[in-house]
């Protein structure tokens, strides 16, 4: 059985802490990716075949970006909950674990044997966290739900729309992404009280939450303006340029005079039907001066290409980028600089996966942390580490209770 100790190390600070893991998707595996990354032991159980999300991998079982970015540093081993063996080998996994993480529909993880309740009677100092759409309570608690769901529900998509082309998904799945750093908060709170006072703790985490928190700058601008969004600067916004789109804003009339100033001081941009420029705040769609001021910048933006504005608009201090896609982004010149993205090798992948390094933690290709195991890759070795006998594995391998992963194949 892996140790438990309090040992912690300056970057790993949840070394010793040992993570059974049952959550699949992306909040709650992703969650959990952060605890191993500071240190944590996680073991990601999956059911035979893998995590659902591994189904557009090349092999059975395998990996893609999404997997990757939510399994680096873990141990996988799958097991089939609904066998009285494979329940046994989830028994003696939480027996000697820290942290219990499901992300099943709510009631389900109880008819698998695995309830809170349950999970305590074993452990009584375990922290358990389940983490859904709607949470484990409510009428809409059974509901089927993923981040396009909770950004139509919360109103992202109505307010990342636009009076052009109504509203639309993010496909950056910000609610996911969101409720992961929730989940890895909550759980790093529980994990430090219980440090010091030796409890547990039954967490509720829900991609509810997160959409809430995603929408509340929109939310707080309606209530505050009647039930509109609050007026936005006349520039500001997205614009065409010889070669490209950037976005730019001047936010107030000091910002407007460096902006006139960028632009070369065009005559027309002082117009007596422009001054003063704090006036000509509208809601979208911009009418009457503030639509026409905004169509001269826009022909004037046209003029030269995007490199050359972003770094006229940073010499006068104005708030501006390129409009990159994800590539784009990659790639720019600060970006590699800072070293963000580790290009990491992973099993079943052709290519190396760009992962964005943590808060103060780099991830470094090569080590045991910057890869993501095959569904069931680490089956048997776990199994042993139980202390299960070689005899004993090959029957719950036998009897399908547990299952290792396929060798990669190359893809055709």
């Amino acid at each position: 059985m892996p140790a438990t100790g309090d040992h912690m190390t300056q970057d790993l600070p949840f070394t010793g802490v040992v993570v059974v893991d049952l959550s699949q998707g992306i909040a709650g595996p992703m969650a959990t990716m952060m605890l191993a990354q500071y240190g944590a032991t996680v073991i990601k159980v999956e059911p035979p075949g893998g995590d659902w999300l591994r189904a557009p991998a090349q092999v059975p079982g395998g990996n893609t970006g999404v997997t990757v970015s939510g399994n680096m540093g873990k141990r996988s081993i799958c097991v089939d909950l609904k066998s009285e063996r494979g329940a046994e080998v989830l028994r003696r996994l939480v027996a000697g674990a820290q942290v219990f993480v499901e992300s099943y529909r709510p009631g389900v993880i109880g008819r698998l044997g695995f309830s809170y309740d349950a999970v305590t009677a074993l452990n009584p100092e375990i922290v358990y966290a389940s983490v859904s759409g709607f949470g484990q309570d409510g009428p809409h608690a059974q509901r089927p739900a993923m981040d396009p769901v909770l950004q139509a529900y919360a109103g992202l998509m109505t307010e990342h729309g636009t009076f052009l082309d109504g509203p639309h998904r993010l496909i950056t799945i910000p609610v996911d992404l969101t409720a992961a750093l929730f989940t890895f908060s909550a759980l790093s709170v529980a994990l430090y009280d219980k440090r010091t006072s030796g409890r547990g703790t039954y967490l509720d985490l829900t991609l509810l939450q997160a959409a809430a928190w995603l929408d509340l700058h929109a939310l707080h601008e309606r209530l505050l303006h009647g039930g509109r969004l609050a007026p936005q600067p006349t520039i500001y916004g997205n614009y065409r340029t010889a070669d490209g789109t950037m976005f730019v804003a001047a936010l107030n009339d000091t910002e407007w005079a460096r902006f006139r100033a960028a632009l070369g001081d065009d005559e027309r941009l002082v117009a007596d039907r422009f001054r003063p420029y704090s006036a000509l705040r509208a809601p979208e769609p911009h009418t009457g001066a503030s639509a026409e001021l905004r169509a001269l910048v826009a022909e004037l933006l046209l003029g030269r290409t995007t490199a050359t504005w972003v770094e006229t608009f940073n010499s006068h201090r104005i708030m501006c980028a390129p409009i990159n896609d994800s590539l784009t982004f990659m790639r720019e010149p600060h970006v590699e600089q800072l070293g963000l993205f580790a290009q990491l090798t992973q099993p079943g992948i052709d290519s190396p996966v760009p992962i964005p390094a943590l808060a103060g933690l780099p991830i470094r290709e090569g080590t045991p942390r910057a890869v993501a195991p095959l569904a069931g890759a680490d089956t048997a070795a776990l199994l042993a580490e139980y202390g299960y006998t070689a005899e004993e594995i090959a029957t719950l391998v036998d009897t399908g209770a547990v299952s290792t992963s396929t060798e990669p194949v190359a893809a055709e």
